[in-house]
């Protein structure tokens, strides 16, 4: 009878540990390749995916790829700026937030406003008329360029927002193509010290302490019928966040395996201001912001585009 026991044991074991291994939810995440995803990175580099029950494959796609990709299935869960996110849900989509990314500080410098080292421009009313080139009419940055050109009290229909891409800025600028620019680390500090721009405005000075600026996102479906999965994934983040805390450098080595930049570039972009937290608080000042400048139609409630 003993060997009957200790085969029963056996397979106890075996089930348990096959039922384990089919227990990890399988998440293909979206993201673009910044450093405000490091936690992410970390997680799943660190194991810290794996310990909470998860199956992550990251999948790099273009941001507008981003949120069609949610609703169509062939992500789980996707970085999104929150203005992305909003203009979705107001698009018809029904997306909701999972956890953050990263948040400002008062004394950020690492993205604002940028004027041309040839132009004439020298305080915010200088941009009446002028060429301003922005990531992408609509994102977060454009949002905000607008926001603090408002709040100077210009008028940001005098204003022509172009569409020009991050590496492109400072060149664009040196050449007179753009008369500012709004852009951020690496290569806002390259553009100032090659001489071609000089800053008027760091936009983190001007918003709300700890505005984060991307959520980890899904759709409400997809949330409502993985909510042990969305508790985890958290947990993952928040754990990640806290090796990167005590584990700045191998952190780094982690950044370095998603964010395709020569060594020195990667090695200039300060760590980000990493954050677990979606709050109702970070969502309204995107859409109180994207609302009064007409940019949705309707006044979504922040809490309920948190997922639970």
């Amino acid at each position: 009878m003993h060997w009957i026991k200790k085969a029963c044991c056996a397979l106890a074991f075996t089930f348990a540990a096959t039922s384990g291994a089919h227990a990890q939810t399988k998440i293909t995440l979206g993201h673009t390749g910044v450093a405000d995803y490091l936690a992410s990175f970390v997680a799943q580099e660190r194991g810290f995916f794996k310990k909470h029950g998860l199956d992550v494959t990251f999948q790099q796609v273009a941001g507008g790829a981003l949120a069609p990709g949610l609703q169509g299935g062939s992500l789980q869960m996707a970085t999104l700026p929150p203005t992305n996110m909003l203009l979705g849900i107001d698009g018809g989509l029904d997306l909701v937030a999972v956890a953050g990314t990263s948040v400002t500080a008062k004394t950020d410098e690492n993205f604002g406003l940028l004027a041309g080292a040839p132009s004439e421009i020298h305080k915010p009313e200088d941009l009446v008329g002028k060429k301003v080139g922005v990531p992408s009419i609509g994102g977060s940055l454009y949002v905000l360029a607008r926001k603090w050109i408002a709040d100077q009290g210009i008028d940001t229909g005098k204003v022509n927002f172009v569409e020009v891409n991050f590496p492109q800025t400072g060149d664009l600028l040196k050449n007179g193509t753009i008369d500012a620019g709004v852009s951020a680390d690496p290569f806002l500090p390259r553009a100032v010290k090659a001489g071609n721009a000089r800053v008027l405005a760091y936009f983190p000075a001007f918003l709300p302490e700890n505005t984060s600026g991307v959520f980890y996102a899904t759709t409400r479906k997809w949330a409502e019928a993985n909510q042990a999965a969305v508790g985890q994934f958290r947990a993952a983040i928040a754990e990640a966040i806290e090796f990167t805390k005590a584990n700045p450098e191998a952190a780094r080595e982690d950044l370095a395996k998603y964010i395709k930049l020569p060594a020195p570039v990667l090695a200039s972009i300060p760590t980000p201001r990493l954050s677990a937290e979606a709050s109702p608080e970070q969502l309204s000042f995107w859409i109180d912001t994207m609302h009064g400048m007409e940019l949705i139609r309707a006044k979504p409630d922040a809490g309920a585009i948190i997922a639970k």
